[in-house]
């Protein structure tokens, strides 16, 4: 694992290269995970108004990481901002609302389209009520949570 961090720190940096702003790179790994946390100190032009730029950092980095380690199964997050614990808040509370009505109305409650990434941490918090089930419904860019009382 020492070795794909350390390739994963050089290509961060390698990215950032060229660019007037300087970043710092500190990175956790247990198991098959890796979180990179990367200060910009201009952390809004990749997180403000969405996640767009962060997200594309992420993708690629893991496209390159599974091209030179394709034997070793990673999951990787990159942090830039803070942005996946807000994130992570955010969802939780969206989470907690469409439980709620849920419980209360009897009916499903049809999120908006999600991010697997998001879904995963809806459908997470859905599991701690017994009360109620959570699926993913649609396909694509479309696909979405649905919370609905347990039968």
């Amino acid at each position: 694992m020492e070795q794909i961090v350390d390739y994963i720190k050089q290509v961060v940096g390698g990215m950032f290269a060229d660019w007037p702003i300087k970043i710092s790179v500190e990175t956790s790994a247990e198991d098959d995970f890796i979180m990179v946390d990367i200060k910009t100190g201009d952390d809004a032009l990749f997180v403000q108004p969405k996640a767009d730029p962060l997200l594309a950092l992420q993708h690629l980095v893991r496209l390159m990481v599974r091209q030179k380690f394709p034997e070793q199964m990673v999951h990787l997050t990159i942090n830039i901002g803070d942005f996946h614990r807000r994130q992570k808040e955010a969802l939780t509370k969206v989470a907690d609302d469409a439980i709620k009505q849920a419980k209360q109305s009897g009916a499903p409650v049809y999120l908006s389209p999600m991010s697997s990434f998001e879904r995963r941490i809806v459908h997470m918090v859905a599991a701690t009520d017994p009360e109620v089930l959570s699926e993913s419904s649609g396909v694509g860019p479309g696909r979405r949570v649905v919370i609905k009382p347990a039968a």
